[in-house]
């Protein structure tokens, strides 16, 4: 089964495209500004690189948060753009469990970190020790200095969350802190696609209505907003 794989969830985005046999082939998406005009034509790059056509591909598959609010919503459009366009079904996956599968298992913990802003950092831990990834500490806004108070044994951080706050993580956590160690070599948009082809047919949905943004907290327009008196 051909799948392509979404991800805008962070200013360094990525689309992949997988097969029965593993990933055919992927691209990264540098700097969210750009997901509006450059998508849909590396989406394109990917296929004709590929020697794949639209109509070939059998399932879509997408991260769906938390993350940049305006990144998350650009590559829902144009999900629901191809799925109407083939009627071809699609399946979501949270975005700190993709991120989280780009770390091989080990003797640690994985705790993707993207950065939220307001000095918070969207966030979630898993256990790695049998070989596969549980997640023990559930999905979180958070501040770094409060992350740091739940890690109490060595810990791999991946994420653009370490942009901002590596340094900040590191002194605080010292040897609990690990960042160089053995990866996947996935991209955020394969790893999703890979974690959502384990169970297939399981994963895949037709509603579109179904597709919902896992945005953890309220966005800044809702914040903002006024019911009308």
């Amino acid at each position: 089964m051909k799948i392509l794989g979404i991800d805008t969830s962070s200013p360094e985005g990525s689309v992949a495209l997988l097969d029965s046999k593993g990933i055919i082939s992927e691209s990264i998406l540098a700097g969210s500004k750009a997901y509006s005009h450059k998508l849909l034509e590396e989406v394109d790059n990917l296929l004709n690189h590929s020697k794949i056509k639209l109509k070939d591909l059998e399932a879509f598959v997408i991260t769906n948060g938390p993350g940049s609010f305006t990144g998350l919503r650009v590559g829902m459009s144009l999900l629901k753009g191809l799925v109407m366009a083939t009627e071809k079904p699609f399946a979501s996956v949270n975005t700190l469990d993709a991120y989280a599968e780009t770390i091989k298992p080990g003797p640690y913990l994985i705790c993707p970190v993207l950065d939220a802003r307001k000095k918070e950092v969207y966030t979630a831990l898993f256990d790695t020790s049998n070989n596969n990834y549980q997640k023990i500490i559930a999905d979180q806004a958070i501040a770094p200095t409060k992350l740091c108070d739940q890690i109490n044994q060595p810990t791999v951080f991946v994420g653009n969350g370490l942009d901002v706050y590596k340094d900040l993580l590191a002194s605080s956590l010292k040897e609990n802190f690990l960042h160089n160690v053995p990866k996947n070599n996935l991209t955020v948009a394969a790893s999703a696609a890979l974690i959502a082809s384990r169970n297939l047919k399981k994963s895949l949905n037709n509603n579109l209505d179904s597709l919902l943004i896992n945005y953890i907290r309220p966005s800044e327009a809702e914040l903002n907003y006024t019911a009308p008196k």
